[in-house]
């Protein structure tokens, strides 16, 4: 099997160390090093190289680098009976469980307010009252892979969840709802809104001022999906009224995220470079393993590789 890296997240020693154990006797090579001819028979990524012209005809499966997979499946370079595959990786999901938890917690010490405090010197204690950690609402936007585990996570810590998606899911300790009346229940008099939804026709600009103002007053909101989720506009109306109290942003509609954007100045806002959760190369060389045993089965070469599609965190 000839497997090509064309991301830089992976070309780094401890990914080589990773891949060459789980993968013994497989030919991984890096886009860089590749000529515009080279066959492979799976390319990993997290989107299609800008210099890539079209897959070469001996492909037989793409693997998503990351969480999510529409950057990938709307590439009008992508065949439409190309299988994507999903990166199954429980310590990235661990990371944006702990992103989200890490938020959960600020809210719950109203940490924008006692930064604001400590920066004009001012010996107040914050705002909120909340401390009690079953006291916080929380709503959780995508209850798939990614969006489940960081739903159940911060329901076992205490904190009291509602999880949406466009469909019917369940998930341990989360109250879901599903459909658009769904969302509105999900929502109304939450003190945390966390998106981690997939990007498409159903869900851009879905974190819009109709959303924000069903939140309870002072709600922080957490964009951990894509940053076309989010109309900007609507959140800085929220965050200015003070309706909103703070936003941690880690997906942007533009990255990198541009010097003059007015979020980078914003005091009520918490930005992050799209790190809330990053593939490990353990988890990653696992997750190409078993692609490939997949991909190598002589039955059902690429029906087998099926069951490694998952819906989105929708």
């Amino acid at each position: 099997m000839r497997v090509v890296l064309a991301d830089p997240l992976a070309y780094s020693d401890a990914f080589d160390i990773a891949l060459r154990s789980a993968c013994p006797g497989v030919e991984f090579r890096r886009w860089t090093e590749c000529a515009p001819d080279t066959d492979y028979d799976l390319l990993v990524t997290w989107a299609f190289p800008p210099d890539m012209a079209k897959l070469p005809a001996s492909t037989r499966a793409v693997l998503c680098l990351g969480a999510g997979t529409d950057q990938l499946t709307s590439d009008p370079r992508l065949p439409d009976d190309m299988p994507v595959l999903r990166l199954r990786d429980p310590a990235q999901a661990q990371q944006i469980l702990d992103y989200a938890m890490h938020a959960a917690f600020a809210r719950q010490q109203d940490e924008f307010s006692v930064r604001r405090n400590q920066s004009a010197r001012r010996w107040q204690r914050a705002v909120s009252e909340i401390r009690d950690r079953s006291a916080l609402s929380i709503a959780v936007l995508g209850l798939g892979m990614i969006g489940g585990h960081v739903a159940s996570g911060l329901a076992a810590a205490g904190f009291r969840v509602s999880g949406w998606s466009r469909t019917r899911r369940k998930r341990v300790g989360v109250t879901a709802f599903h459909g658009e009346d769904g969302l509105v229940r999900a929502v109304t008099g939450a003190d945390l809104l966390v998106n981690l939804l997939p990007s498409n026709q159903h869900t851009r600009g879905i974190l819009d001022g109709r959303v924000f103002d069903l939140l309870a007053p002072g709600a922080y909101v957490v964009n951990l999906g894509r940053g076309d989720h989010l109309d900007e506009t609507a959140l800085r109306e929220a965050l200015d009224s003070g309706h909103v109290a703070g936003a941690w942003l880690d997906v942007f509609l533009h990255e990198p995220l541009p010097a003059d954007h007015w979020t980078w100045a914003h005091q009520k806002v918490r930005i992050t470079p799209h790190c809330g959760g990053l593939p490990t190369p353990e988890g990653t060389a696992a997750a190409i393993a078993e692609a490939l045993k997949a991909l190598a089965d002589p039955r059902n070469p690429l029906v087998s590789a099926k069951p490694l599609l998952d819906s989105q965190n929708s």
